[in-house]
């Protein structure tokens, strides 16, 4: 590389460094407990674009409701983003983590510009990128496994599954709004939106114990 070109990286690379600098600096911040103002069921539409293959798994699921993996304890992200559980939020440069009571999960956003892995190992929580659009906090996660369902009413998704959140205070921080696009071509005609406000609460997020419930699973007597 000529002495010229690394004078421009170089000074790319400063560049780059303080317009995230600064756009941290001006962040708001999301630190805290924050609780759902409605129940799952709210704000989510009755029928979202179906394609032929989601309408199926969503039959599928209705004539079915024992297969519902929560009845076995396994929690993924579409059930604990639309449900009405509190979270807390820890803000830190590099990353932001979300504590869930629903399930006591874990998810790690990592804000240091590092990309999506080409091969993401499938997990319940996915794997999630994030950064500053302004004032807004914009969560990037794939990486999901199949079967994964948004709501206790249904509502499936596969590994395909793309999920874009956007985090932003009103109310002088005291509400967080946040924008949910799901996008997932094998069971949706087209990506599709769902609004959730939470109000900052004073408690602390409490213990969750989930208990498998055998009488709903399939087979039982």
């Amino acid at each position: 590389m000529k002495a010229r070109d690394k004078l421009i990286a170089l000074a790319a690379c400063v560049l780059l460094g303080s317009l995230q600098a600064s756009a941290q600096e001006a962040a708001p911040d999301l630190s805290g407990i924050w609780d759902s103002e409605a129940w799952a069921t709210e704000g989510w539409p009755t029928e979202p674009p179906f394609n032929d293959a989601g309408r199926a798994a969503q039959d599928a699921w209705a004539a079915a409701p024992e297969n519902d993996p929560a009845h076995r304890c396994l929690i993924a992200l579409g059930r604990i983003i639309s449900g009405p559980f509190p979270h807390e939020i820890i803000q830190e440069e590099d990353r932001i983590v979300f504590l869930y009571e629903y399930e006591h999960q874990v998810r790690r956003i990592f804000m240091d510009g590092r990309p999506h892995p080409e091969d993401a190992f499938p997990t319940v929580i996915g794997h999630s990128i994030g950064w500053w659009d302004g004032d807004t906090l914009v969560v990037d996660t794939v990486g999901m496994e199949d079967g994964g369902l948004f709501r206790p009413q249904g509502f499936p998704y596969t590994s395909d599954l793309h999920l874009v959140e956007r985090y932003s205070l009103e109310e002088n921080g005291d509400r967080l709004v946040v924008e949910i696009t799901i996008d997932d071509p094998n069971y949706y005609r087209e990506p599709w939106t769902v609004m959730k406000r939470y109000r900052r609460i004073e408690e602390d997020i409490q213990y969750y114990e989930c208990i498998v419930r055998p009488h709903l699973l399939p087979g039982a007597q």
